[in-house]
């Protein structure tokens, strides 16, 4: 089973529910973190999440219910972690109550997630630019530094659904595969499909 830094599962959490939640507490994980691949690399392929995307070594799924100001959400989230390098790859989704994510522009809640991902880590930014994903779903991509790590993250909203892809890692030593684990991600045109329908 891969060893996984203590840091890595509340600070998913965090960053989700700092960037568009309000205020929240941790609950216990609905169910216990377990491996989802053992390979060298891992490609995980959610039917649920509506996702496949590849991790550059085995990789543990948790799921946490968390209050929120809206209602709870339940947080799900992939995680892949090199210990070694102190270097953390995450993906994780929450879906929100459509009728609360329907008073904002989904623009707008990408923009919020992508900070609340900077101050949950105490980091100052020191990128940020708009995306659109296949579908014209809208994005942000930002980067920061917080002390010697630096963060780089890609922030999605599919319907009432985020999507939060993550990568961790000591500054001045960006990982090879940086590039390829982010482009990896894609959506299965389905469940993209019947999120922004409101399905």
């Amino acid at each position: 089973m891969m060893k996984r830094s203590p840091r890595a599962v509340p600070l998913a959490a965090l960053l989700v529910l700092a960037g568009c939640a309000g205020r929240t507490q941790t609950e216990p994980p609905v169910s216990a973190a377990e491996p989802v691949r053992e390979t060298p690399s891992s490609v995980v392929r959610s039917p649920e999440g509506g996702f496949s995307v590849t991790f550059p070594g085995p990789v543990t799924e948790e799921r946490r219910v968390q209050p929120t100001d809206v209602g709870e959400v339940t947080l799900h989230t992939f995680i892949a972690a090199r210990t070694q390098d102190d270097t953390a790859y995450y993906v994780s989704y929450t879906d929100f109550p459509p009728t609360a994510v329907a008073q904002v522009s989904p623009r707008d809640v990408v923009d919020r997630a992508s900070q609340g991902a900077l101050e949950a880590l105490g980091a100052t930014a020191i990128s940020a630019k708009p995306l659109q994903m296949e579908g014209g779903f809208p994005g942000q991509e930002v980067g920061g530094l917080s002390g010697p790590r630096r963060l780089r993250g890609r922030f999605f909203m599919v319907g009432p659904r985020l999507y939060q892809q993550l990568l961790l890692h000591p500054e001045g030593r960006a990982p090879r595969d940086a590039d390829r684990f982010f482009d990896s991600f894609k959506l299965d045109p389905g469940v993209a499909g019947r999120l922004s329908r409101g399905g």
